[in-house]
Order: structure tokens, then sequence, then C-alpha cells
């Protein structure tokens, strides 16, 4: 890699790690990442998220939020959410959103739920990780509503129309695409990488899924990274180190990076 990257959007937290995670920071480093966002999704993985941001400081930043899809568990207050993410570990509350993929029927309780993050995040002054899947129409209308855009969000591993793209962007919001854009079978994406301004478009892996080719298979983590961003560079018809340059600069300044 030849131009620094920052992983908008990781995992490395999540349990497939365990075996080796230290190991894969440094694979970050020796990558020459500037760092990378590591999202907890529930009640418990707060405290393993804080431990590895203070454990590589001015190098990995934290979120947290309840995720969309889990249907059991106990519903946060917004108080709760400020008591969690105001810790500055946390320099984003995420991923919230909406999931019409893994939850179906009355859907009441993620939106209130959604909408709930929103508002702390709004307190704390923090940027929100939006994620919706089958879902994005929606998510936007919540997040114009409730006016979003005074502490940024961008939509995660963005899987949705061109349009609706279009309309995160003009409402001030980011879009992120992980390794789903170097798919052979990724058109849509692939459209969507060319036609979104390289200023609204960040990289991430979504780590341990979704592997870019050629690595598609495997374990995801932050060091395939560079994959998304070549692609996003093949697409644009634009020089790597310029994708890398722009997509980083975005990331840093919306998480309030150190680096």
């Amino acid at each position: 890699m030849t131009a620094p990257l920052f992983d908008s959007h990781s995992h490395i937290n999540a349990s497939q790690f365990d075996d080796d995670r230290e190991a894969v920071v440094e694979r970050m480093r020796s990558a020459g990442l500037l760092g990378a966002m590591v999202v907890a999704c529930d009640w418990e993985e707060d405290r393993l998220v804080r431990d590895l941001v203070r454990a590589h400081p001015n190098f990995l930043v934290g979120a947290w939020a309840l995720h969309p899809e889990y249907e059991d568990r106990r519903e946060p207050s917004v108080e709760e959410i400020e008591a969690i993410c105001s810790q500055p570990e946390f320099h984003a509350v995420g991923e919230t959103g909406l999931d019409y993929y893994w939850c179906k029927g009355d859907l009441t309780w993620q939106k209130e739920r959604f909408v709930r993050h929103i508002a702390a995040a709004k307190n704390l002054g923090k940027p929100l990780i939006i994620h919706a899947r089958e879902a994005e129409p929606d998510a936007l209308d919540i997040l114009i509503r409730h006016r979003a855009s005074d502490v940024g969000f961008v939509m995660h591993c963005y899987g949705g129309d061109l349009e609706t793209a279009r309309r995160c962007v003009d409402a001030g919001g980011l879009i992120s695409l992980t390794g789903v854009v170097t798919f052979k079978k990724s058109e849509a994406l692939q459209e969507i990488a060319r036609a979104i301004p390289l200023e609204s478009l960040m990289v991430e892996t979504d780590c341990p899924y979704m592997a870019p080719v050629p690595l598609r298979g495997k374990r995801n983590e932050p060091a395939y990274v560079e994959h998304v961003a070549r692609k996003i560079a093949e697409l644009k018809e634009l020089d790597y180190e310029h994708v890398a340059e722009v997509t980083t600069q975005t990331a840093l300044r919306f998480f309030r990076h150190p680096a």
C-alpha cells in the first residue's frame, strides 16, 4: 500500500478474532493504516471495545449502539446510550438504524430505538453510524426528520439504490462502501461508487465479513480495506493514492480521529 487508509467500520472485537486480535492490529499497522473504527453492537461489547481503544491510542476509535437486529434485548434509554457513548473511547453512536432483512412484522420498536440513538448522538454531539438493510429510504427519512445532519451520519455497508444514495448525500450524509463493491455481480453498487462524489465516500471492511476480491471466502480484516479503495479508484478512473487520501481524510474528520 502506497497511501495511508482508514477502515471506517470494523468488528475486530468479534469472537472470530479472539485467537489473534493483536496480530490483526499489527497487520493493520504493517499495511500502513492510520487506524480503524471498532463498532460494538450489544450491551456486553462496550468494555472490550474500550479496552482495545485504550490499548491502541491514536489508532483505534470506538462506537456503540444496540444493533437494530436484536429484538430480544432490553431497550436502552436515551440516558443509557449517552452514558456509554459519552466515554472518551467512543467517537460515534452506532451502528443503529433499521433492518427489514432479518426483522419482520411490526417494527415500531426498531424505529423507536433508532430515534433514541439519534437523540443521544445529538445530545452528545457525536456522529451516527447507520445500519440500513433493505430499509435505506425509511432510515434516511427518519434521519432527515430528526435532523441527524446536525451531528453527521454515514450509511455504512451501503447496499441501497442510487436515488437513495444521492438523497443521503444531499441531506449531508456520507456513504461507506465495503468489499462487496469488488464482487463481479455488484454492478448496481459499482454504479453508485462511480456516481457519488469521492468527497462523500468512505471505505470499510465490516470485518470479519465480506472479504473483498481476491480474498473472498477468507475471514476479512482491516488490512484488506486497500482492495475496496483500489476498486473505487478503478471505477472512478482516478489515481489510487488520491482515493486513499480523500476517503481517509473524510473518515478522520468525521470520527474526529487524532491521527
